[in-house]
């Protein structure tokens, strides 16, 4: 075999024509095409009609959560309302929508616990948790109230707030024998939230069985929820493997660390690993790379962890097992 070259420039043309392309070096750099700058003022396909269903203008700056949140029903966005910040939920086929209220503050982040889920969580600057189940009755947008967590009033505003749903694994669909017809909102259980250096990690069927669906202090809770310290930066990123067994998070100084996840445990967090994958810059993305369609049972979960860097110009993988 030849020697493994040091560097590769992977130029994309701009069309479907190369629908892959090989990476064989340790330092790639892609560079974009010209029809997909945004100096390009060629005109889109004519054959394309666009129907816009909402028109909202943010402000343009970096966010460190996501602003909008879909699923394969709903299109869920945070905006600033009359009387404060709101999330508007809206139907993807019917347009039919609603507002969800009650935050203090900016929205920092949204998810859906997964493309068929219509579990949706939210979190304010606060770090208030809000966590709704959606469902259509009588052609209209239904909201139930299924976790709402309050932080103490004096808590300090901060954009340093991140939610991640544990991944949702299906089960083999070729699988005849397979008996599971069961709500996909049932799998929708672990949630990681970050807050400022601490991260978080809450079983949400649990804090619902134990506690109304009305607001609730977080002082409260005694089950149902473990904090994982160990960060001197706020935590910029975290990703939560699919067995729910390991939480990786990543602070502003650069540095990542593992923590295993054991819920039904008094012990704290338990450290299994830590590095510095971009030299002390800021991680900007962590990505377990586990088959998200169908797991094979022959392969254990979370082998390799992507990082990125410089808002994912650069991008690093990690073989999780060999640091553990």
């Amino acid at each position: 075999m030849g020697e493994i070259a040091t560097r590769q420039q992977i130029l994309l043309q701009g069309n479907d024509k190369t629908g892959s392309v090989p990476v064989y070096a340790k330092d790639v750099t892609i560079v974009e095409s010209e029809a997909s700058s945004v100096a390009n003022s060629t005109a889109g396909s004519n054959k394309v009609r666009i129907s816009p269903v909402v028109n909202y203008d943010w402000e343009q700056k970096y966010y460190t959560g996501n602003l909008v949140a879909i699923n394969n029903t709903y299109i869920a966005y945070a905006l600033k309302g009359r009387t404060g910040y709101v999330v508007r939920v809206i139907d993807r086929n019917t347009s039919e929508r609603v507002l969800l209220k009650g935050f203090v503050g900016v929205v920092i982040d949204l998810a859906f616990g997964h493309l068929n889920s219509n579990t949706l969580a939210c979190i304010d600057e606060k770090g208030n948790l809000f966590v709704w189940d959606l469902f259509e009755q009588d052609g209209k947008i239904t909201t139930v109230a299924k976790v709402t967590v309050h932080r103490p009033t004096n808590t300090q505003s901060s954009e340093h707030h991140r939610l991640i749903w544990c991944p949702y694994l299906p089960e083999d669909p070729s699988d005849s024998s397979s008996t599971n017809t069961s709500n996909p909102d049932d799998s929708v259980r672990l949630l990681a939230i970050t807050h400022n250096e601490k991260a978080e990690v809450w079983d949400i069927e649990v804090v619902a069985a134990n506690h109304d669906n009305g607001p609730i202090s977080v002082d409260e809770i005694k089950e149902g929820v473990i904090t994982v310290c160990g960060h001197e930066q706020p935590i910029s990123q975290a990703a939560l493997s699919p067995d729910g067994a390991v939480l990786a998070t990543a602070s502003l100084d650069g540095h990542v660390k593992f923590w295993q996840v054991y819920l039904e445990s008094s012990d704290p967090p338990r450290r299994l690993h830590q590095w510095i994958p971009h030299e002390n810059r800021p991680v900007s993305c962590l990505l377990f790379c586990d088959n998200h369609k169908f797991q094979d049972p022959n392969l254990p979960f979370w082998r390799f962890l992507l990082t990125g860097a410089d808002y994912n110009r650069e991008i690093g993988r990690a073989s999780c097992r060999e640091r553990v």
